[in-house]
C-alpha cells in the first residue's frame, strides 16, 4: 500500500474508522457536493496515487480533471467546499492514460495496464480480501474488465470500507461497498499539442487531516477544450462513435471559460491540430462558432434542440441548476472560441470573460494557415478514426412507425369508432381499458386484418433495414397490443418489442387487456433491453410522437420526436417531419436522397387507412 500522499499517523488518528471519515464528508457536504460524491472522488484520487506509486506514469484526462485546472469560480456562495469543486459537473469515473507506453501495440498496452491495475485492485471473490487503500480504511478489488477496442479498457473497481483495528482477528466489512470506474485509454487516442500540465490544486475537494494535496499530471486544458469544442460543433459520433449530442460538454466548456485561464497560443495550436476536424473533412471550427444542428440548422444538418436537451441535463445534475440559461452559456463559449482565432489575443481571463491582448504571438502563422491539412511525404496525415458504436434504437408504433393510430383503426374497422373516441380519461391505463372494453365481441379476424395492413410512415422501413444492416439494435416499445405489434415486428425484422395483450375468448375480443405498456413501461423496457445488450444510456435512441413517449425520450442519450405533439416536442433532442429516414444522419448512414417533406401533421378527413378490398 502506497501512502506517500498521507501523513499516515495523522490521517488514521483523525479517521480511525470509515464512519469517522464519512462524518467529515457529511459535515461539509452540500446538495451540489454530496458525501457520496466526496467519497468517490477521494477513492479515485487515492487509487491513482496507488497506481502511480510516487511517479507520474498515469496521467488524468476527461471531465473529472476540470477542478484541477481551475483557479476560481467567482460569485458562488461560501459553503465550506471550494466552489471550484462544488460547481464542476459530477463525473465519477477516473479517466487515465499512460503516455510512456505509447510505443506498445494495443494488446501489449492492455496487458501492461491490466497488470498494473490488478496489482492495486486484485480480482478476489471476497471484497474484504482486496488490496488496502486510504491508509488501510478500504480494500480495492477489480470486479470487471471491459475491453472496448483501440487500446481502451474500463475497469470496475469495488471499494470496500473495512475495520482493520482487530489485529490478528483480521479485517471485516465496515460500511457499504461502492464502486468506481477506471477508464484507461491508449496514449495514441489522447491528443496532446503541448506538454502535460500539473494540477494547479488537489483533485480532492475536501480537506482531510493528514491528506496531502494530490496533484497528478493532466492532459493540457487547451486540448481538452479543443476536443469539447469539436464534439459540440461536429456531427455527434465523430471522435467517439456515439450518436447522442454531448449536452454535458456545454457545461464543461462553460466551466472552463468561467474558471481556467487559457493561453491563446496554446488553444490555437490545440484547435489547429485537433484531428476530429480532419476526420470530418473540415479545416476547423465554424466561425462564428455554433453547435452542430443549432437552430436555424443548415439543410445538411439534423436540427438538435440543444436548449431542451441541456434543460433535461440540468434537472438531473444539481450543480448545473446554478448555471445561467442556455443562450448565455452558448454566448460565453462562442466568445471564448471565436476570440481564440485572433492571434492578437494572448490569454483568456475567466473572471472578466474576455481575452487579453497578446504582447507577441509565438505562433508564426494565422489560425487559417495552421488549420490547413497536415501533409507528409505519403500524403495527408492519418489520424485515429473511431467507428460508429452499436446503438439501441427504440420506436413507438402509433403515428411513429404506423401512419395511423392502430387502436382507432381497429375500432373504425369494427364499426365502433364513435364509442371508442368517447372514452376520455385523464390517465392512460383507465382510458385504454375503457376503449378496449368497447371492442368486446369483435372478431379476431378484424384484428389480424388491421395488423396485416398497417400503413407505415415514409422512410420507416428503409431506416430500420439500414440500421440493422449497420449493426445497430432495433426494438419497439408500444402502448398498443401484441396482436398488432407482433406481426408488425416480424414484417420489419425486429426481434424485441413490448406491447400489451388483448384477451381473446371463442375467437372474439373479450374486452379485457393485460400487461399494458404505459410511459414508465417503455422506459423499463428500454433499460432492460439496453442492459441485456450491454448498450449504455448514452447509446440509446428513442423515437416517438406523443405524451406517452415523453419519459422514454428523456431517459435515453438521444430522443427524436417524429411529427410530435407539444409534450413530446418539448422532451425531444431533435424533431423529424415527413421522411423518417432523415434520422439516418444521426448515425452517419447515407441521408435520404428524396426531397425533405417538412409540413406538420395536417388535419385531414382521411384519419384511417381504407379497409382492404375483400378477395373473392
Amino acid at each position: 500500500m502506497y501512502t506517500g500522499h498521507l501523513d499516515l499517523k495523522l490521517f488514521r488518528g483523525s479517521y480511525p474508522k470509515w464512519a469517522r471519515l464519512m462524518a467529515r464528508l457529511h459535515e461539509v457536504g452540500t446538495p451540489r457536493f454530496t458525501a457520496d460524491r466526496g467519497k468517490r472522488q477521494l477513492a479515485g484520487a487515492d487509487f491513482l496515487s496507488q497506481l502511480n506509486h510516487g511517479t507520474d506514469a498515469y496521467e488524468k484526462t476527461g471531465s473529472d480533471t476540470l477542478p484541477g485546472y481551475a483557479e476560481a469560480w467567482s460569485g458562488a456562495r461560501d459553503t465550506g467546499i471550494d466552489p471550484v469543486y462544488e460547481m464542476a459537473r459530477t463525473a465519477n469515473d477516473l479517466d487515465i492514460y499512460n503516455g510512456a507506453l505509447g510505443e506498445l501495440t494495443d494488446e501489449q498496452y492492455l496487458d501492461r495496464i491490466r497488470a498494473d491495475i490488478l496489482a492495486v485492485a486484485p480480482m478476489r471473490q471476497n471484497a474484504v480480501d482486496g488490496a488496502p487503500g486510504l491508509g488501510g480504511l478500504v480494500r480495492y478489488t477489480t470486479r470487471d474488465i471491459e475491453i472496448a477496442g483501440n487500446g481502451h479498457a474500463v475497469f470496475t473497481i469495488d471499494v470496500q470500507p473495512v475495520d482493520d483495528s482487530r489485529g490478528p482477528l483480521g479485517v471485516r466489512a465496515d460500511g457499504d461497498l461502492f464502486s468506481i470506474e477506471v477508464d484507461v485509454k491508449m496514449p495514441t487516442m489522447i491528443q496532446r499539442s503541448s506538454e502535460s500540465e500539473r494540477a494547479r490544486r488537489s483533485i480532492v475537494g475536501v480537506q482531510f487531516d493528514g491528506l496531502e494535496p494530490i496533484t497528478p499530471l493532466m492532459r493540457p486544458v487547451a486540448d481538452l477544450a479543443a476536443d469539447k469544442m469539436a464534439a459540440l460543433a461536429l456531427q455527434p459520433g465523430i471522435g467517439d462513435g456515439i450518436a447522442a449530442p454531448r449536452f454535458k460538454d456545454i457545461a464543461d466548456l462553460y466551466y472552463i471559460a468561467r474558471t481556467c485561464p487559457v493561453e491563446g497560443d496554446a488553444l490555437r495550436k490545440a484547435l489547429a491540430e485537433n484531428w476530429h476536424w480532419k476526420e470530418a473533412g473540415l479545416d476547423g471550427p465554424p466561425r462564428p462558432y455554433r453547435f452542430y444542428g443549432q437552430a436555424p440548422a443548415p439543410v445538411h444538418e439534423t436540427e438538435i434542440l440543444w436548449e431542451h436537451g441541456f434543460r433535461q441535463l440540468r434537472e438531473r445534475i444539481p450543480q448545473l441548476r446554478e448555471y445561467p440559461e442556455f443562450q448565455e452559456m452558448a454566448g460565453t463559449i462562442g466568445t471564448f472560441l471565436d476570440g481564440a482565432a485572433d492571434p492578437s489575443n494572448g490569454k483568456w481571463d475567466p473572471v472578466r470573460g474576455q481575452w487579453q491582448q497578446n504582447v507577441r504571438s509565438e505562433v508564426a502563422s494565422t489560425m487559417d494557415h495552421a488549420l490547413a491539412p497536415v501533409r507528409t511525404a505519403e500524403g495527408p496525415a492519418r489520424q485515429p478514426m473511431v467507428p460508429m458504436q452499436k446503438h439501441l434504437i427504440v420506436f413507438d408504433v402509433d403515428q411513429t412507425i404506423s401512419k395511423y393510430d392502430t387502436l382507432h383503426t381497429l375500432a373504425d374497422r369494427a364499426g365502433r369508432l364513435a364509442e371508442v373516441e368517447a372514452c376520455r380519461h385523464p390517465d392512460y391505463e383507465t382510458s385504454i381499458r375503457a376503449k378496449v372494453a368497447e371492442l368486446r365481441g369483435v372478431d379476431v379476424a378484424v384484428v389480424r386484418e388491421v395488423a396485416d395492413t398497417i400503413v407505415l410512415n415514409e422512410g420507416v422501413e428503409e431506416l430500420i433495414r439500414e440500421l440493422k444492416a449497420a449493426g445497430h439494435e432495433v426494438a419497439i416499445a408500444s402502448g398498443g397490443f401484441d396482436a398488432i405489434v407482433g406481426p408488425l415486428a416480424v414484417r420489419l425484422g425486429v426481434e424485441r418489442y413490448a406491447a400489451g395483450h388483448l384477451e381473446v375468448g371463442n375467437g372474439v375480443l373479450s374486452g379485457e387487456v393485460s400487461n399494458l405498456v404505459d410511459a414508465d413501461g417503455k422506459v423499463e423496457f428500454i433499460e432492460k433491453t439496453g442492459a441485456e445488450l450491454g448498450i449504455p444510456r448514452e447509446r440509446r435512441i428513442a423515437v416517438g410522437d406523443g405524451s406517452n413517449d415523453v419519459p422514454m425520450l428523456q431517459n435515453v442519450g438521444f430522443g427524436a420526436g417524429y411529427e410530435p405533439g407539444q409534450a413530446a416536442a418539448g422532451a425531444a433532442h431533435t424533431i423529424i417531419h415527413g421522411d423518417m429516414s432523415q434520422l439516418k444522419r444521426a448515425l452517419h448512414l447515407p441521408a435520404p436522397d428524396r426531397p425533405t417533406i417538412t409540413p406538420t401533421r395536417p388535419a385531414s378527413t382521411t384519419r384511417f387507412p381504407p379497409a382492404p378490398t375483400p378477395t373473392r
